[in-house]
């Protein structure tokens, strides 16, 4: 609004409309239930993280040490298969929990289908990875190396996609696990040209087979996500049929691991 001066003069001066006191106030009390919203926000994720990391290195020492636990033999098929429950539960149960309770977060991968399944099958894999890697470091001490980063990888990758959906993120779990499966086809077709046997093929177990499965799922996922940007919302009975799938391959997979049902499941090596 322009005014004249009081001198008489025909100059004028620019003044606003002032704001009353209580619009002001109103503003300012806006801001500060934003602030103290987020900030609450902030202190909750952390939290959660917090909580999911320790769930995390529980996962790994659980996965690591059930082949070892005193009593389990291909003869015992019932605390075998208990154990095997038992570990496969603890390893992808957190992936729904999460999932649903990161909603809020804007900048989360939660609520997206593909991003869930890529993260089920990342920790499906991580399993069954850290499950063999003792076999492995008896055979070889590179390759039990080799078990215990990929699986720490596999576990510690979607606990961070399900906090932030990254591209950076994306791809470089779809090129890592891309090149686990080749070098798992490598060495089933040809053998690998180190270890106490170069160049001699493994035989294909049922928990290794399954491992490449969820990686492969883990793959395609990722770039699913990398092309279309998003996947379709996830809802509660197909996160639930998933995680239940994702359950029962897991540990059928931990039981070939220590022989249990050799008959039916090709023991992994």
């Amino acid at each position: 609004m322009r005014m004249p001066l009081r001198s008489g003069s025909r100059a004028t001066t620019e003044s606003t409309p002032a704001v009353s006191r209580w619009e002001q106030e109103w503003a300012d009390a806006e801001a500060t239930d934003r602030a103290e919203a987020a900030r609450a926000l902030r202190q909750r994720t952390r939290a959660l993280l917090f909580l999911v990391a320790a769930w995390a290195a529980v996962v790994a020492l659980l996965a690591a040490i059930f082949p070892l636990t005193p009593g389990f033999s291909p003869a015992d098929a019932v605390g075998g298969t208990v154990a095997a429950t038992v570990t496969a539960a603890v390893t992808l149960t957190w992936v729904p929990l999460v999932d649903r309770s990161l909603g809020q977060l804007p900048a989360a991968g939660a609520g997206d289908a593909l991003v869930f399944v890529a993260a089920l099958s990342s920790a499906g894999a991580a399993a069954i990875h850290l499950a063999v890697a003792k076999t492995h470091f008896d055979e070889y001490t590179l390759f039990g190396l080799f078990f215990v980063g990929s699986g720490l990888a596999q576990l510690a990758w979607p606990i961070w996609l399900l906090f932030r959906r990254w591209r950076p993120l994306l791809l470089l779990g779809a090129a890592g696990n891309a090149l686990i499966v080749v070098l798992w086809g490598v060495d089933r077709i040809w053998g690998l040209p180190l270890g106490p046997t170069p160049w001699q093929p493994d035989p294909v177990g049922f928990g290794d087979a399954a491992t490449s499965g969820f990686e492969v799922l883990l793959v395609a996922a990722c770039i699913a996500l990398l092309v279309r940007g998003r996947g379709g919302t996830l809802r509660r009975v197909p996160m639930l049929a998933l995680t239940g799938g994702a359950l029962a391959l897991t540990t059928l997979s931990l039981l070939s691991v220590i022989g249990v049902g050799a008959s039916v499941l090709t023991p992994t090596e």
